[in-house]
């Protein structure tokens, strides 16, 4: 009973984010414009079911949103070579050993916003291949665990 109401819950966390955040960058669009769309690829992966690596999706959405003045373009899942020991390894030392057991990479193509925020990013630039690097425990939920090239 337990894990059907996780995932009866997890299924419509991921509706309410797609219906929310179909732009994902948190911008609105200017008047009479509608919102840029973004490129979703989720792979193939022998480790991660789709469910799975769209969880993780849903997760860097989530939190790109909050960087306002961003346009999100495209989003992918970098493939299974990045869920490898050392990367495992290096993500439970950021995290102060919480014992990931699992990691996932995805890559972000953006647009950084004209003017200046509070980001270190370089102003009204194309972002290229941003890293996203989540981790979990087995069969746990996707935790957000470093961003950035």
């Amino acid at each position: 009973m337990k894990s059907a109401f996780k995932s009866m819950l997890r299924l419509m966390s991921a509706i309410c984010l797609l219906l929310i955040l179909p732009a994902c960058g948190g911008q609105k669009p200017e008047a009479g414009k509608s919102a840029p769309e973004v490129a979703v690829d989720l792979g193939t992966s022998e480790l991660y079911t789709q469910r799975e690596r769209s969880d993780a999706m849903l997760v860097v959405r989530s939190k790109f949103a909050t960087f306002a003045g961003c346009e999100l373009h495209s989003i992918r899942y970098a493939g299974d070579e990045a869920s490898n020991e050392e990367n495992l390894r290096w993500l439970n030392s950021l995290a102060d050993g919480a014992g990931f057991t699992q990691v996932a990479e995805f890559l972000t193509d953006f647009h950084s916003p004209v003017e200046d925020g509070p980001y270190a990013w370089e102003r009204d630039f194309e972002y290229k291949d941003y890293q996203w690097w989540l981790a979990r425990k087995k069969d746990g939920d996707w935790e957000l665990v470093s961003w950035g090239y």
